[in-house]
This record gives C-alpha cells, sequence and structure tokens, in this order.
C-alpha cells in the first residue's frame, strides 16, 4: 500500500521494480485524496498493462483500506498526521515492511511548551519547527521498536534535493517492548503536545 501516493512516481518504479525486474506477482494500491490524480494514475497504470497496480481515492485518517494481508507499507512525503496513520495500520495489521519519508511535521511544533531542559530549542521559531520535526519522527520510532519492529533511519537523498529526507525504515520482528512509548510519554507530558501514532497506540494498549 502506496498512502498518499500523489502523482504516483514511485508507486509506478516500484510496481514496474517488483513485476518486471523481480517477476513477482504483486498488487499495488495507492490511495490519494485528490480525485483528478487518481483518475489520471489509473489511466496510465491501464496503458502499460499493470492490472495489479491500482489508485484509490481515500482519506487514510478515516477511510476503510484495504484489509487483506499486507506485505509492505510505503509513504513518500504524506503529510503531517496522514504518516502516522499509515504507520498505525501497518502496526495494526503487521505489515512486515515499513518505508516511510515522512512530511510537514506541524502536530508537535503547533503544541510544544516550555517546561525542561530543552526549552533552549524552543525560543526561535525555525529551531523550534526542525526539532518539532525530529522529535515527532523519534517518537514514531520507538513506538514502532515497542510494537514489534526492528527500526533504523536514512537519509535516503542528499538534502540539496530536498529537506525532508529522513526515512524510517522498518522489519517486523515481534519483538516488543515499552520502554521507547514509556519516555515518549513522558516527554509529551513534560512538553504539553500530544502525538498522533502515540495516542492511538496507547488506546489500544
Amino acid at each position: 500500500l502506496d498512502f498518499g501516493c500523489g502523482k504516483s512516481y514511485l508507486t509506478f518504479i516500484l510496481y514496474y521494480y517488483f513485476t518486471e525486474k523481480l517477476g513477482l506477482n504483486a498488487t499495488i494500491i495507492g490511495y490519494d485524496l485528490k480525485e483528478d490524480v487518481v483518475d489520471r494514475c489509473n489511466g496510465i497504470a491501464e496503458k502499460y498493462g499493470y492490472g495489479n497496480l491500482k489508485f484509490i481515492v481515500a482519506d487514510v485518517t478515516r477511510d476503510k483500506l484495504y484489509d487483506e494481508k499486507i506485505d509492505m507499507i510505503v509513504t513518500l512525503h504524506a503529510c503531517d498526521t496522514a504518516t502516522d496513520y499509515a504507520l498505525e495500520y501497518a502496526i495494526r495489521h503487521k505489515v512486515k515492511y515499513i518505508f516511510s519519508v515522512p512530511c510537514c511535521q506541524h502536530e508537535i511544533n503547533a503544541q510544544i511548551q516550555r517546561g525542561g531542559d530543552f526549552d533552549i530549542m524552543l525560543r526561535h521559531g525555525i529551531i523550534k519547527e526542525r526539532m518539532s520535526a525530529l522529535l515527532t519522527d523519534s517518537i514514531r520510532a520507538a513506538v514502532l521498536e515497542d510494537m514489534g519492529y526492528r527500526v533504523d533511519m536514512i537519509e535516503f537523498i542528499d538534502f540539496a534535493h530536498s529537506p525532508k529526507n529522513i526515512m524510517i525504515r522498518g522489519k517486523r520482528t515481534g519483538a516488543t517492548g515499552k520502554k521507547g512509548i514509556e519516555e515518549a510519554q513522558r516527554l509529551c507530558e513534560k512538553y504539553g503536545f500530544k502525538q498522533t501514532l502515540l495516542e492511538k497506540i496507547k488506546e489500544s494498549l
């Protein structure tokens, strides 16, 4: 599943790689909010005979999504909390592989308050914004690790091409914990913010 696929350059490349290069019988579904973009992508898929590549208009934060076995979730610049809903989906459906490149992490930046040792980093807007983005992805990684994933983060493209260049990679191992979620919760309480993935996972614990 590709959450927030947009014009789907990545989606088409992945489908071509899996089916043409690796010879796999792969099915890929891309979700996006924009009906005209989805129609265009479906037209291109039909043109090239990509029968198992489909695009669907959906709001991933609330609509019912594909509910069968999923091997991999990808997100490329799914905006703000859309990334969290994709990661939550992966956790709940025990998806084996996650490749997520977050974007527009506004949520913590809009809420975070002074209250601890990192107050010096909240004085200037640009530093606060960047700190909030890194904090968001750190919490996401901690939640994934506690929920059974081996996680690493990489710079997948040079900063000169995009400042949104951190990829969260996860592989499900099934080894769960609670340390990361507890640490993240303490930060939320100390600095007065909530984080969507953490909140949604806490509801199920």
